[in-house]
């Protein structure tokens, strides 16, 4: 495939995306439901689910239609629900990080895997379209989501 910092990466599954209509310009919604790297195009490939002009929060009232589209068409919307729960595991170390003094081998171990888990935060957000700066310290992800 190619490198990370090219639009065309990995989605996870639940990864919120939407696509532009070339012929209306409004945006068509969805969720990615499977991403896989294809030797034929040498690219990722992902099948979405696709709900209209906007994901609804609870049961949708219409079925999905599920389209395949190269991950180098779709611009994320929302993080996968993985995503979001390596930041919260990251919050959570920085947290408990701050009560520690340094001084025992345990409180330089626990540094080391705040450093580790900080540092594969950033690598997924990398891989998946954020934004550098993260914006993790707070609930709203929108503050992590590339600018058009």
């Amino acid at each position: 495939m190619t490198k990370e910092d090219s639009l065309d990466r990995y989605l996870a599954p639940g990864t919120m995306v939407r696509l532009r209509n070339p012929t209306d310009g409004e945006y068509e919604h969805g969720v990615v439901v499977h991403c896989w790297g294809d030797d034929d195009i040498d690219a990722y490939d992902c099948f979405v689910a696709f709900f209209g002009a906007e994901v609804p929060s609870r049961t949708p009232s219409d079925k999905p239609y599920v389209l395949r589209y190269a991950a180098s068409s779709l611009q994320v919307t929302q993080p996968s629900p993985h995503a979001l729960m390596l930041r919260d595991t990251v919050i959570e170390m920085k947290e408990h990080l701050e009560g520690l003094s340094g001084e025992t081998d345990f409180d330089r171990g626990y540094a080391m895997a705040y450093d580790f888990a900080t540092k594969t935060l950033k690598r997924q957000c990398d891989a998946f379209g954020l934004r550098e700066d993260l914006g993790w310290m707070e609930p709203d992800v929108s503050k992590w989501l590339l600018d058009d």
